[in-house]
């Protein structure tokens, strides 16, 4: 019998259902790959201002329980299609954070 293949989790991640212990813990969290790097991953969940909480929550809730959410890390697409690198031209300086 042939061995099991082991599985690339580079760049990927998946999400669970997180047992919050107050409104500041996130909705989901599970382990996560960047770049090579091992980590935890997290997610909130924020409805919109015009949203009706109790679907959303409702929504979340069937989701949650019946589906498992996967992730993946990848450069940002370009316009018309083709993945792109960061742009080289953009110093520390000019972003907002």
């Amino acid at each position: 019998m042939a061995g099991k293949k082991e599985f690339d989790n580079t760049n990927k991640g998946r999400f669970f259902l997180n047992e919050r212990k107050t409104a500041k813990d996130p909705a989901l969290s599970g382990p996560g790959n960047y770049n090579g790097t091992d980590m935890r991953v997290a997610a909130w969940i924020n409805p919109n201002e015009d949203a009706d909480n109790n679907r959303v929550w409702k929504a979340f809730d069937y989701l949650a329980e019946n589906a498992v959410i996967n992730m993946r890390f990848s450069e940002p697409k370009k316009k018309g299609g083709g993945q792109s690198s960061v742009s080289s031209n953009m110093d520390d300086d000019d972003l907002p954070f």
